[in-house]
């Protein structure tokens, strides 16, 4: 399925919602939203609180639950395939206005480039959807195949949408990448524009228009507020300066 079909019917799902957020459940202190971390997944099964945006039968066999060392993750491996799956959440961008998660590339997409239209196959992807479920616009954030890090574009299939690029290559193939993205502050230099409503969250390992192999793992989606990703980044920081401190002792 082309790639700008895939986004409008993730779009056209989105106008009702696939199923609801207990507060209680999905919220510490008002800052952080846990969107999926699949621990009530059963292993080998397609995880329960997403959507498929396309043929079902496939995104059954391309997305499954697997368990490593007691975490469970979602698993993807695509030949020559490619369906988008999806979680809608609306809120406004604002207030949660970043997006963190973990993923790690397995299978690059041969010759995968998302500039052009008959290569434009990821490792992995995810998106961010806003504005309107008729003609939404949207940030894709991917693991690319070839482009650099921080390759910003226009989507070759979709005039609304932005790719950018967070990985690069197989040199960091099959470990783990934690992920913090300000999908706010990036709408706002992407669009020139303030961001409307988020619509939902979308993923995607495509291999279709290479006619290739795309394998990838995600896991761990959260929301967070400007707070709660300050506070993040600031005990990465002194996680990352305690050995040297320790080591000067």
């Amino acid at each position: 399925m082309r790639p700008v079909i895939r986004i409008l019917i993730f779009l056209l799902l989105c106008g009702t919602p696939l199923f609801t957020f207990a507060e209680g459940d999905s919220a510490t202190n008002g800052s952080r939203i846990a969107l999926d971390n699949f621990d009530t997944d059963k292993p080998l099964t397609f995880p329960q609180n997403w959507q498929v945006r396309g043929n079902e039968e496939v995104a059954r066999v391309i997305y499954k639950v697997e368990a490593e060392g007691g975490n469970h993750f979602l698993h993807a491996h695509a030949e020559n395939q490619g369906v988008q799956i999806g979680i809608t959440r609306s809120f406004q961008p604002k207030e949660f206005p970043v997006l963190q998660w973990r993923w790690r590339a397995k299978q690059l997409p041969t010759g995968g480039n998302e500039q052009a239209t008959n290569t434009n196959d990821s490792a992995a992807g995810v998106y961010v959807v806003f504005d309107s479920t008729v003609l939404p616009r949207a940030i894709k954030y991917v693991w690319s195949s070839t482009l650099p890090v921080g390759t910003r574009l226009t989507s070759p299939v979709y005039w609304r949408s932005r790719t950018v690029v967070l990985q690069s290559g197989a040199a960091e193939a099959n470990a783990w990448k934690v992920e913090t993205v300000n999908f706010y502050r990036d709408y706002k230099e992407l669009f020139e524009a303030e961001p409307g409503e988020v619509q939902g969250i979308a993923i995607l390992t495509d291999s279709d228009m290479t006619k290739s192999v795309a394998e990838a793992d995600y896991d761990d989606f959260t929301l967070l507020s400007t707070a709660a990703a300050a506070a993040e980044k600031e005990n990465r920081t002194s996680a990352q300066l305690a050995p040297a401190t320790a080591g000067g002792q």
